[in-house]
């Protein structure tokens, strides 16, 4: 079938879908997660991402505890997930390409350890880059010195068919076409060192998106014919149309899934055994980068992560003290278990305390291994005049870590029970701190727990009224 009776099909089945009318939010939020993790495991794959599809769906929902994985092939899914996310929440005719943009979406999805690597993300490439195709011959894309004008070229004729087509002008090329066309261009020009692949899908479903159409993804069984068909046109002369007809049945595809769906069909596929093998046959054969990734990133990461949590300790001592006063007995503490690191800091300044934790983390021969856990603990025992109904009362901010994250838990305490609970406050990638005002919330909600607890048992006791 030519790519012009593609097209017909595709408009068909398009004309089909809009006539329905508004999509249900649920049955929205349906299809959106099925091209969401089809797109993410997919696109990621062609790069050599070794996340399985229910790695990728526990990236997806959050819970990205993902062991024996590289941490950059995580970061680069969670960063890949992120932006389509955005994308599939943005309506037609709202998502447009510029340069900015394009270097924005390069930063978004990419992720290096290195800091020279680091410097590279979101910036035209400074070496030559190319590809050995399926011919085994290298084939050279556009030049360093190139790429900012090809690019800035790219991106004026883009926009130029996209107004055309928003005009209803004759001349204006079917959106398909112009999302096709788009990610040959822009392939050809490979304009950033690694990750164009990625960008190149993610901007042709921009397109789509933005004209109303479904998403497209690749399979694993149909990356090759992409691949074969893609050299033949950049490298050899072929009819760009050839390609074209290819990446027509992937939107025909999603097209069929959101048909489906709309017809209350099941569109979750079933992972069918060879699938099942080959993930398995490539985790065995994959050397474990666990414990490399651990030795040589954890302590430095750790040590990154001090410094806010020095600032959350100092926040959070004064609140802590200001109960000193109420109870015979005080044993408050910051601790690190799995490090056997506790340090008492009742009565001493803030200041001493927290150089004397760095001074054994950086000692300790414990620290260099995840889950690293910090404690900042609150204990009062033997309430001032309370006598033979006096009480205790033990109250902390824990920080817990793995390879990727960490969440902060404070105590609470539930007056309806008068029982202590622990809410989990905050949820961060390590690399990223919590704010001064998440600190002194943290503290403050650590008081009131401490306050409520006291109010409560003194007056039970009878204490007081």
């Amino acid at each position: 079938m030519s790519f012009q009776n593609k097209l017909q099909e595709i408009d068909r089945s398009k004309w089909s879908i809009d006539e329905y009318g508004t999509l249900g939010k649920e049955l929205l939020q349906k299809i959106n997660y099925k091209f969401r993790l089809d797109w993410n495991y997919y696109s990621n794959r062609m790069e050599g991402n070794t996340l399985t599809i229910d790695e990728t769906k526990s990236v997806m929902v959050g819970n990205i505890d993902v062991h024996q994985k590289p941490l950059k092939d995580i970061m680069e899914m969670k960063g890949h997930d992120e932006a389509i996310l955005t994308i599939l929440k943005m309506g037609k005719g709202e998502l447009n390409i510029s340069e900015s943009r394009i270097k924005e979406l390069h930063k978004a999805i990419m992720y290096e350890d290195s800091p020279g690597e680091k410097e590279k993300i979101g910036k035209w490439k400074m070496q030559p880059n190319h590809v050995y195709n399926y011919r085994d011959e290298k084939f050279e894309f556009a030049d360093p010195y190139e790429v900012a004008d090809k690019i800035h070229e790219l991106v004026n004729w883009v926009n130029a068919e996209k107004e055309k087509i928003e005009a209803g002008k004759k001349n204006a090329l079917h959106p398909v076409e112009l999302a096709f066309d788009f990610h040959l261009r822009y392939l050809t020009i490979h304009p950033f060192y690694d990750g164009n692949g990625r960008t190149g899908r993610i901007l042709t479903n921009v397109i789509l998106i933005s004209h109303g159409y479904p998403p497209i993804y690749i399979k694993d069984d149909e990356k090759s014919s992409y691949y074969l068909y893609l050299a033949d046109v950049q490298a050899y002369g072929a009819d760009k149309y050839m390609l074209f007809e290819l990446m027509s049945d992937y939107l025909i595809r999603s097209l069929n899934i959101v048909s489906d769906a709309i017809a209350g069909k099941e569109i979750e596929e079933p992972e069918d055994i060879d699938k099942k093998i080959q993930l398995l046959e490539r985790e065995l054969n994959t050397v474990d980068p666990d414990d490399q990734v651990k030795e040589k990133y954890s302590k430095t990461i750790f040590i990154k992560c001090q410094k806010w949590i020095s600032k959350l300790i100092l926040a959070v001592i004064p609140v802590v003290e200001k109960f000193n006063r109420f109870f015979v007995d005080n044993r408050h503490a910051i601790s690190l278990p799995q490090a056997g690191i506790y340090e008492p800091f009742l009565n001493r300044p803030a200041s001493a305390v927290i150089g004397e934790m760095q001074l054994k983390i950086a000692e300790s021969q414990r620290i260099d291994h995840f889950p690293q856990d910090v404690i900042i603990q609150a204990y009062y025992d033997n309430l001032i005049k309370g006598g033979l109904k006096s009480f205790s009362c033990d109250y902390s901010i824990s920080i817990k870590f793995n390879d990727i994250k960490y969440e902060v838990f404070v105590d609470d305490f539930d007056e309806a029970t008068a029982k202590k609970t622990v809410i989990k406050k905050y949820e961060r990638l390590l690399h990223q701190s919590l704010t001064e005002e998440e600190m002194n919330d943290s503290a403050t909600m650590l008081g009131n727990a401490i306050f409520k607890y006291i109010d409560f048992y003194t007056k039970k006791n009878g204490l007081r009224k």
